[in-house]
């Protein structure tokens, strides 16, 4: 089995670093890929679930209605995107680590500045 070098570890994608050579270097990685993971999964769970908030509230009653019910569609639909936008954001930012998803947010950053940045788009 080949044994990957410094640099191969460091070009996985989401991979996190482990130290197993001794009790206190193990301590340490588990610590510090911990609060990695956590960060990760935090800053990405928001941005998403802002972005799930922009469309869902926008797009959810695009269907309009009599009465007022496509509001009520938005509202049901901030929540909702919100939630899963969220919910995503958390698991996709434990998974992809700390380099991935500071990159994901400065494109979506750029995008946005650009103009091309249309999540709902086709």
């Amino acid at each position: 089995m080949k044994q990957l070098n410094t640099f191969e570890m460091e070009s996985i994608s989401g991979g996190y670093s482990w130290d197993f050579s001794s009790f206190s270097s193990a301590a340490l990685s588990l610590v510090s890929n911990s609060v990695e993971a956590v960060a990760s999964a935090t800053v990405l769970g928001v941005l998403i679930g802002a972005t799930g908030t922009l469309i869902g509230g926008t797009q959810s009653g695009a269907n309009g209605g009599i009465i007022g019910f496509g509001m009520l569609g938005n509202l049901v639909g901030m929540f909702w995107g919100l939630a899963v936008g969220a919910t995503m954001g958390v698991v996709m930012g434990a998974a992809i680590g700390w380099e991935d998803t500071i990159q994901l947010g400065l494109d979506g950053v750029q995008g946005a500045i650009a103009g091309t940045f249309v999540p709902w788009g086709n």
